[in-house]
């Protein structure tokens, strides 16, 4: 009887202690870090309606090499996720895929860090030859670290919008000639 009371006290204690280890492998709030290259990475990770870890916004910088001309493009975006991208096991991927861009961003959660890769490839017209190419920013690994628990929403705070629909939301940030242009993108 003994024996079988410590059993069931011992896998009792285990799957108590299984949330706890889920919970702790990624912390709620923002989190901000450095591509390999230097370029900016930052995100925000909240709790969905059933109390699990998503990714509701994420937003990178990357540089993108163009072979033909031998130039360089840099870019940033930001993704909005209005009901998150779910974090299973203390990872996520996200990745956007259309004819303007494609990039993987891949994220492992260590309790107040993250580490992870980045890869981005997209076509340009080259403003020379008026010919179109393909610029890539080849795999390369992050490291990012929890700032605060404040930002766990992009969406919460005080003069911000809500948005319902659509499911994501980007917004890109680019420069040419010395002028910043910004395209919000939305995905039903």
């Amino acid at each position: 009887m003994t024996k079988g009371l410590g059993l069931a006290a011992a896998c009792a204690t285990l799957f108590c202690a299984l949330p706890l280890a889920q919970a702790a492998a990624q912390q709620v709030g923002a989190y901000a870090g450095r591509t390999a290259d230097g370029n900016t990475i930052s995100f925000d990770v909240a709790l969905d309606g059933q109390g699990q870890p998503v990714l509701m916004d994420l937003a990178i910088k990357f540089t993108a090499a163009c072979g033909q001309s031998g130039s360089s493009i840099s870019q940033s975006w930001h993704f909005f996720f209005s009901a998150g991208l779910p974090i299973v096991n203390g990872h996520v991927k996200q990745l956007e895929d259309n004819p303007q861009l494609l990039l993987l961003n891949s994220l492992s959660f260590h309790d107040h860090r993250v580490t992870g890769s980045t890869e981005a490839r997209l076509p340009i017209i080259d403003a020379k030859s008026g010919a179109a190419q393909l610029c890539t920013s080849s795999k390369q690994a992050f490291k990012a670290t929890f700032q605060s628990a404040d930002g766990a929403s992009p969406f919460d705070h005080p003069g911000t919008a809500r948005l319902k629909a659509p499911q994501r939301t980007a917004i890109l940030e680019w420069s040419s000639q010395g002028v910043l242009h910004q395209e919000l993108r939305k995905e039903q």
